[in-house]
């Protein structure tokens, strides 16, 4: 495929921030692929570069991509690693790279008169599946603050289809407000930069209330500690809200003592991004929870091919813009399947209006898909039930 053009420019993402966005003109016409932006980085990510040296680099490395002719997917990021010769793309940035490598996947699906989810499952070798919601109900650490615990989430235990799953996990939040509104005295019925919702209670107490709402409406828990943001470096977790400060030991202890407590069934990042051995033991001790990893793996190979030998977690959650190619994401998803691995393709806290991660989540195959479920999240919640609708013909 040789394409005509490729233009870039700034928008902004949901927080607010700056952030780039391609088009990229085919024979077959045009496509548009933006990158979203965390609010947290961990330190196995690729590097994000600010969007005025994003544009610079593209003026740069623009002419490649528009005067050679490419066959596939994996000859277009392979394209991007030679240009970059780095493996964290510090040269051009990975949000650069994913910009450029997403707008080629949405081009050759395009060009195959394929939906971006049916050109991936044929090129991946994937049976399609509508994967379950993971939806941000509560949210708190650097995504809110007042609460320690990062995101709290309602998820469906047995799913009949995407849109009876997020009917009731609707329901379920808009029930989870009205309690909050009752037990918290400064809520008021705002959100955090997810549109989950914000509050002053403890993270038990939040808790407790969940677990009623969930019981209620045939759903179970997710928590996020976002542990790495907790951990102080050295030693300890600090709990800035609550007042704690505890050792390695004492936080399995609190992460067990929660799971075993409440209906929780999928826990994200309990512990520092390091700590594989640690996670080995949790993972054991919890299962059949799903124990799952996002700054412990960076969507990065490597990373997880160690913690698949450490045997540290049962799930991972899958960032593209983590690891910066597409092709980058296929085979980590491949590669966390084969060893039974839950995948959960998952959103950013600083989002835009490109719904590919929908595509990828079931073209992929994943188990999962992690989304908030309010506010400008439902674009990709609207797209998941538009492709289910497709799906059932």
């Amino acid at each position: 495929m040789r394409i005509k053009n490729l233009k870039i420019r700034e928008i902004f993402a949901t927080t607010a921030q700056k952030t780039i966005e391609i088009d990229l003109e085919t024979a077959k016409g045009s496509v548009r692929a933006s990158v979203p932006i965390g609010t947290s980085r961990g330190r196995y990510e690729t590097v994000y570069l600010p969007t005025e040296d994003a544009l610079s680099k593209f003026n740069i490395i623009k002419r490649i991509f528009t005067t050679n002719e490419f066959t596939d997917q994996e000859d277009v990021d392979n394209t991007l690693r030679i240009v970059d010769k780095t493996d964290n793309f510090r040269e051009i940035g990975g949000n650069l790279a994913l910009a450029i490598s997403s707008s080629f996947l949405k081009a050759f699906a395009l060009d195959s008169g394929q939906d971006i989810f049916e050109y991936l499952a044929t090129k991946a070798k994937e049976k399609v599946n509508i994967p379950k919601p993971i939806c941000n109900i509560i949210g708190g650490g650097k995504h809110a603050g007042r609460i320690d615990i990062q995101e709290f989430h309602f998820i469906p235990v047995h799913q009949t289809s995407f849109l009876d799953s997020i009917t009731k996990i609707s329901k379920a939040y808009w029930t989870e407000g009205r309690k909050l509104k009752q037990d918290d005295p400064t809520f008021a019925f705002t959100q955090n930069i997810e549109s989950a919702w914000t509050s002053s209670l403890s993270f038990e107490e939040i808790l407790k209330i969940m677990a009623k709402v969930a019981n209620e409406n045939l759903l179970k828990l997710g928590i996020d500690f976002a542990a790495s943001q907790l951990w102080d470096g050295t030693r300890y977790y600090v709990y800035r809200y609550s007042n704690k400060v505890l050792n390695t030991r004492e936080q399995m202890n609190l992460v067990i003592k929660l799971a075993k407590e409440y209906p929780i069934i999928f826990i994200e990042d309990p512990l520092n991004e390091t700590d594989f051995s640690n996670f080995s033991i949790l993972t054991h001790e919890l299962q059949p929870r799903i124990i799952c990893g996002d700054d412990l793996y960076a969507t990065n190979l490597k990373r997880l091919k160690d913690g698949i030998d450490f045997k540290a977690t049962n799930g991972i959650i899958v960032k593209p813009n983590q690891i910066g190619t597409i092709t980058d994401v296929i085979n980590l998803v491949k590669e966390a399947r084969k060893n039974n691995l839950v995948t959960v393709m998952s959103h950013r806290s600083g989002d835009t209006e490109d719904n590919l991660i929908c595509h990828l989540a079931v073209g992929l195959g994943c188990d999962y898909i992690k989304l908030g479920i309010s506010g400008e999240r439902t674009v990709k919640i609207n797209e998941m039930i538009r492709i289910e609708e497709k799906l059932k013909g």
